[in-house]
């Protein structure tokens, strides 16, 4: 005699429509069946689901524990390059930017300056300063816009990082 989906339900102990989801989850065709079959079957997806191993949610659960793996070797990366001191906070490389930009419209300025004199000198010609600085001035201005571009964009993509951070669950201790 076939079973019934309320044999199994009162066998395992659960109501008829839960059985019916219990079964179709199993795979298992229930008329074909014997109780101790469907018993069998249903306490082993428990301990696989139990066992972090099976279920709707073993792929979130991987994903999750490769994201928590990934984030840790992240993590010890960085201290690591802190460490040996290869780690540069941004506040300090947008200063060596605005630094070095500074330094090279210096002697951008100087190079300009002997080149003018050198030309006055060599064809004796007057090249009046502010024709000089006409063109000089514009170009050192858009140097150290875009050299102060960059350093804002260095800081505000680790205040984005530490903003992600606060916001996000990973675990990890964020100082």
């Amino acid at each position: 005699m076939a079973l019934t989906q309320a044999e199994i339900a009162e066998h395992l102990d659960m109501s008829e429509r839960n059985a019916r989801d219990v079964l179709k989850a199993l795979g298992i065709e229930w008329k074909d069946s014997t109780l101790d079959a469907v018993r069998v079957a249903y306490i082993r997806d428990l301990r696989e689901k139990a066992a972090g191993r099976g279920g709707d949610d073993q792929f979130n659960l991987t994903q999750r524990r490769a994201e928590e793996s990934a984030v840790k070797t992240a993590m010890m990366r960085l201290e690591y390059n802190q460490r040996i001191g290869e780690l540069v906070p941004a506040s300090d490389a947008a200063l060596a930017i605005s630094d070095w930009c500074s330094s090279a419209n210096r002697e951008y300025r100087s190079g300009i300056n002997k080149l003018t004199s050198e030309i006055q000198s060599t064809l004796k010609v007057d090249i009046p300063s502010t024709l000089v600085e006409t063109i000089v001035n514009p170009t050192i201005e858009r140097i150290q816009s875009h050299a102060r571009s960059i350093g804002e964009a260095i800081v505000a993509g680790v205040d984005g990082v530490h903003a992600a951070e606060a916001t996000a669950d990973s675990g990890v201790d964020q100082r």
